[in-house]
């Protein structure tokens, strides 16, 4: 079959959204997963999740489900142009603008919710967390305690490269001056990253990531839009033959 101008603009369009879905997904992974985000992510929900993450696991679900609809319209796309069906191009239309909402109210909650980490991950709370890690792991530490506080420091230090909440000088006071490099080691607190605390890098990692989702989620908006006026002009035009592009 034939396609005319119409046919093959609409097609451009409803193509580049399908890669922009397929990019959006690699995005969403390497935010959530990279960088050793996917093994702190886990051991922070295990310890009363204080974080929220479960939040940012509602945005990164939304933000996949979404880029996935929009791999999967081009199908539509593609067969609604094929046949010349005006149902299946209002219904991609209709797909097409409902992803747009998603995305819009994904991207309002990660800005919201990078917005509100500060107060999640404030000193009160951080220090509370480490406390009861620090009264688990008493020096001298030989096997590290499986409890959910001290997995989560222990794995937040290894992953992130920090030490305590501002320093490494946190530990030894809730342990009284007990502790040694050796001990600090046992929880992945090493001499290099004494002075980088692990408050700062917990902001500032989560909250560039609900960012970056949010802004991508909102970013790609005006090719959906596009493609979205397109498959409603075509199924108007497949209508009405006098508005037809031969």
């Amino acid at each position: 079959m034939t396609l005319n101008n119409q046919d093959k603009v609409f097609l451009g369009a409803s193509f580049a959204t399908a890669i922009i879905g397929v990019a959006l997904i690699v995005i969403g992974f390497v935010f959530r997963f990279g960088g050793g985000f996917g093994t702190f992510a886990t051991y922070a929900q295990q310890d009363n999740d204080f974080l929220e993450l479960k939040r940012l696991d509602m945005i990164f679900g939304l933000f996949v489900a979404a880029a996935g609809v929009l791999i999967l319209s081009f199908l539509v796309a593609t067969i609604s142009v094929v046949r010349h069906n005006t149902f299946l191009l209002k219904a991609y239309c209709a797909m097409i603008a409902l992803m747009i909402v998603v995305q819009l109210v994904d991207g309002l909650l990660a800005f919201t919710y990078s917005d509100q980490i500060n107060q999640l991950a404030s000193d009160d709370i951080m220090y509370e967390s480490l406390e009861k890690a620090a009264s688990k792991s008493f020096p001298p530490i030989g096997t590290l305690s499986t409890d959910a506080e001290t997995q989560f420091w222990a794995n937040t230090q290894n992953s992130f490269g920090c030490c305590g909440v501002m320093n490494s000088t946190d530990w030894n006071i809730f342990w009284g001056g007990a502790g040694t490099a050796a001990d600090l080691e046992a929880l992945h607190c090493y001499q290099r990253h004494y002075n980088d605390g692990c408050e700062k890098v917990i902001r500032n990692r989560i909250s560039s990531d609900a960012q970056y989702l949010g802004a991508a989620s909102m970013g790609v908006l005006v090719v959906e839009i596009i493609a979205s006026f397109l498959a409603g002009y075509r199924a108007y035009t497949l209508a009405h033959p006098e508005f037809n592009d031969k």
